[in-house]
């Protein structure tokens, strides 16, 4: 009978440096896949999801595809499309129809806003995406503009509203809140937004990033977020401390705190996702890049092993370096 040893994929599970690990076992559940770095936005906060540069950059299909299979294995049920602006990913259709063939049941898509035309709401609706995050920091026409670089913004509103008519799925908006240009009522404008079109709202702590304009000290974050509790009927925390959701009336908005900046690395092992970068990486922790795992997909058990050691990576974080 043939002995197994480390390192040998096993029918259920890998054992790897003596350890079992089941395959169903990614504790978020989630995988976060860079599409591209292609974005026609030049956001002045943009830490391209703590990837090194922001060259161009696309995933191969094929690998993806090989990727998909491990991570359904794992235990994956939720995909997360993001970028760059992942609408401009030559393949977005092809992936999409794969997703689906292979039966990992949610496909949650973050964009810009700026490629969302009816063309490409008619291909989200056509493989069911469940859900939109669109990024939108402002209102304002200027400040839009300063933040973004992009000087279309009656496109941007014009795809909102394309959005709020015919996606067939879930809309969220992603709002961080900055202190450079800090304008309360500018906030307001967007919780009245989606209040009033009964749509999800995040609240974002922005994170500290070296060589960034900004944020950095958050006070304006803070304060809003005490302000808008005074008006609440109900607060609910979450156990992982990075979410509170704030109810206001028969709506809540989701307020997100940053796990690296609070140095919740223990919250980040049953909540964080594991990330497929642009360059074929596993990255189980965004605050640091030594835990980067590459991604041999030239057979599926490599790429088993791969997910293996971020899943082990998981919440090793900033806590490492504090105690």
């Amino acid at each position: 009978m043939e002995q197994k040893t480390d390192n040998t994929v096993l029918t259920n599970g890998i054992i790897k440096n003596g350890k079992f690990y089941p395959k169903k076992n990614l504790p978020s559940g989630t995988l976060r896949i860079v599409l591209t770095t292609k974005c026609n936005f030049n956001c002045i906060y943009c830490f391209s999801e703590g990837e090194e540069n922001k060259e161009y950059r696309i995933l191969n299909l094929e690998d993806l595809k090989k990727i998909l299979v491990v991570a359904k294995e794992f235990g994956i049920s939720n995909i997360k499309l993001t970028g760059g602006e992942p609408l401009l990913y030559p393949y977005i259709r092809e992936l999409l129809s794969y997703i689906r063939k292979i039966e990992i049941p949610y496909i949650d898509l973050t964009t810009n806003i700026s490629c969302l035309n009816e063309k490409n709401i008619e291909v989200l609706n056509e493989y069911n995406v469940n859900a939109i995050t669109l990024s939108l920091n402002t209102l304002n026409k200027e400040k839009f503009m300063y933040l973004s670089k992009f000087n279309d913004f009656d496109l941007i509103m014009n795809n909102l509203n394309l959005a709020f008519k015919h996606f067939k799925g879930k809309l969220r908006i992603n709002c961080i809140i900055f202190d450079d240009q800090y304008d309360e009522e500018d906030y307001n404008k967007i919780i009245k937004l989606c209040k009033n079109k009964k749509i999800g709202l995040r609240l974002i702590e922005p994170s500290i990033v070296e060589g960034l304009k900004i944020t950095y000290n958050k006070k304006m974050f803070k304060s809003y977020i005490n302000n808008i509790k005074k008006k609440a009927n109900k607060i609910i925390e979450s156990d992982c401390k990075s979410v509170e959701y704030i109810f206001l009336g028969d709506w809540y908005l989701t307020v997100m705190h940053s796990l690296c900046d609070n140095k919740l690395c223990d919250s980040c092992i049953d909540y964080m996702y594991i990330r497929v970068t642009s360059d074929l990486k596993l990255k189980p922790c965004l605050s640091r890049r030594d835990t980067e795992v590459s991604i041999d997909t030239s057979n599926i058990g490599k790429i088993r092993e791969a997910f293996i050691n971020a899943i082990t990576n998981i919440g090793v974080g900033v806590k490492n370096e504090i105690e």
